[in-house]
C-alpha cells in the first residue's frame, strides 16, 4: 500500500536568516520533503539556488530588512492573501507575528488544522530587531500577551524542549503543548578528518573551548570572554575560540579580543564554512553556550554528534540538551561555569567518557526520525484534532487526546 503524501505549508519570517530557529525550520522542511511529501515554504526574502528536494517549494512573501545585523525581515504579505495553494493538508506556523496571522487566516479559509512551533520569545528578541518599537512593546509583557493570544488559536503547539514548554506554561499559555527536538541533519554525524584545522585557526597545542553562536546580547559572549580569563589563569594552555554569524554584539567582541590581556587566549573567527565548523566541533575539547532564552541550543547537539562535551547555562532549552554529569555540565552561575570548564580541561579520562556518552545521546536528534514524527502529528491534527476545534468541543478533550497520542511517538513528550 502506497503511503499517503501530504501537502504541508511551512510559514516562517526567518527562513533565510542565520540563527538556530531558522536552521531548525530549514532542516525540518528539507527532511519532510526528502520523505516525498510536498512542502510549501512561505517566507520573506527566500535565498534559493541550492540543491533541494524536488518536493520543496518556495513562495517568497517579500518584505524589508529592518535590522541588517540580525538579518530580520519585516513582512506584511497581505497582498498574497488569496494566493495560498488550496490543497494544503496542514499549516505549520513557525513565527507568530505578521506572517503567522496571515497563515491563520489562510488556514481558516481552507479548513485545515494549524500547528505552531514556538522557538524564540518575541519579548526577548524584538528589542534587538526593532529597537524603538521593540522596547515599547516589551513593556508590561505585551508581547507575551500577543503570543499567548495567537497560540491559543492553534490546534496544537510545539516547543523543542520540556523546559521551554514549562516557560510557556509559566506565562499561562494553554495546553495542548508537545515537546520534541528540532533535530539536526545527518551531516553533523559524519566522520571527519581534522588534519590542519587547528593550524588554520591558530589553536595548535591548546585546550580549546568552542563557542559557536550568533553574537547577540542574550548569548553573553562578553561575559564568557571575561570569565575565560579566570579559566586561563588556572589552565595556561586553555583557548576560547568564538565562531558564528554577526549580530548586535559583534563590534564589542571584535574590540575586546584585540586587547592585549585577552588576545593570547581568545580569538574570534567569524562565520566559518559548515565543513570547518564540523571539524572544529570534532577537534574542540569542549563546547559551551551561556544563554537563558534558548529554545534548545542546536549548536550543543551538533557538537554532541561529534562527541564533544559541553558546559552550559542551567536554563530553558539547554537544561534538556546537556545531560548533567553524563555529556557535560549545567551551571547555575558563571562561578560554577568556570569550575566545570576547569574540571573537564584537567581530566582527559572524564572528557573521553562524556564524549562517548554525547555521541550516544545525539542519536536521538537525527532529523530524519524527527520528520517522521511530524508526519504522524500532521495526520493526527488533520484527522483528530481539527474536527474537535471545528465542532467547538471543549479544549480539555483535545488536551487529553494529544496526551494519550504522543505516548506512542518516540522522543515526543507532553
Amino acid at each position: 500500500m502506497t503511503e499517503e503524501k501530504l501537502n504541508i505549508g511551512i510559514f516562517s519570517a526567518m527562513y533565510s536568516q542565520m540563527n538556530g530557529s531558522a536552521h531548525a525550520v530549514r532542516f525540518l522542511s528539507e527532511a519532510i520533503a526528502e520523505l516525498g511529501h510536498n512542502v510549501h515554504v512561505f517566507a520573506p526574502k527566500i535565498v534559493d539556488g541550492y540543491k533541494k528536494p524536488k518536493t520543496l517549494h518556495f513562495h517568497d512573501l517579500g518584505g524589508a530588512c529592518v535590522s541588517p545585523k540580525t538579518g530580520f525581515v519585516l513582512s506584511f504579505p497581505f497582498h498574497k492573501y488569496f494566493l495560498c495553494p488550496h490543497d494544503l493538508d496542514v499549516a505549520h506556523i513557525q513565527t507568530h507575528a505578521t506572517i503567522g496571522m496571515v497563515a491563520l487566516s489562510w488556514a481558516k479559509q481552507l479548513g485545515i488544522p494549524t500547528i505552531g512551533s514556538h522557538h524564540s520569545p518575541m519579548q526577548f528578541y524584538t528589542t534587538q530587531y526593532i529597537p524603538i518599537l521593540g522596547r515599547y512593546l516589551a513593556k508590561n509583557d505585551l508581547l507575551w500577551r500577543y503570543e499567548r493570544h495567537v497560540l491559543e488559536k492553534y490546534d496544537l503547539t510545539h516547543t523543542p524542549t520540556l523546559s521551554k514548554k514549562d516557560l510557556l506554561l509559566n506565562y499561562t499559555f494553554k495546553e495542548p503543548i508537545v515537546a520534541m527536538t528540532n533535530g539536526i541533519k545527518d551531516f553533523y554525524f559524519q566522520d571527519v578528518k581534522v588534519n590542519g584545522i587547528r593550524e588554520k585557526y591558530d589553536i595548535e597545542d591548546k585546550k580549546v573551548m568552542l563557542y559557536a553562536s550568533r553574537l547577540s546580547p542574550e548569548k553573553h559572549p562578553i561575559r564568557i570572554i571575561k570569565t575565560f580569563m579566570k579559566i586561563h589563569k588556572k589552565i595556561p594552555d586553555a583557548h576560547l575560540l568564538l565562531v558564528g554569524s554577526e549580530g548586535p554584539s559583534t563590534d564589542a567582541v571584535k574590540k575586546i579580543v584585540k586587547k592585549r590581556k585577552y588576545s593570547d587566549f581568545v580569538s574570534y573567527a567569524g562565520r566559518v564554512s559548515y565543513n570547518d565548523l564540523l571539524k572544529l566541533y570534532n577537534t574542540a575539547d569542549l563546547t559551551c553556550l551561556w544563554s537563558f532564552v534558548e529554545a534548545e541550543g542546536l549548536v550543543l547537539i551538533e557538537s554532541m554528534a561529534q562527541g564533544t562535551p559541553s558546559v552550559g547555562a542551567n536554563a530553558s532549552g539547554i537544561s534538556n540538551v546537556i545531560r548533567h554529569g553524563k555529556t557535560g555540565y549545567l551551571a547555575n552561575n558563571l562561578d560554577q561555569f568556570e569550575e566545570y570548564v576547569v574540571k573537564l580541561f584537567k581530566d582527559d579520562d572524564l572528557r573521553e567518557k562524556f564524549s562517548k556518552n554525547a555521541k550516544e545521546v545525539a542519536e536521538n536528534y537525527r532529523i530524519k526520525n524527527i520528520a517522521k514524527n511530524w508526519i504522524e502529528l500532521y495526520k493526527f491534527a488533520r484527522d483528530k484534532l481539527y474536527p474537535l476545534r471545528y465542532n467547538r468541543r471543549p479544549r480539555n478533550e483535545r488536551v487529553n487526546m494529544v496526551k494519550n497520542y504522543v505516548r506512542n511517538l518516540p522522543n515526543v513528550y507532553f
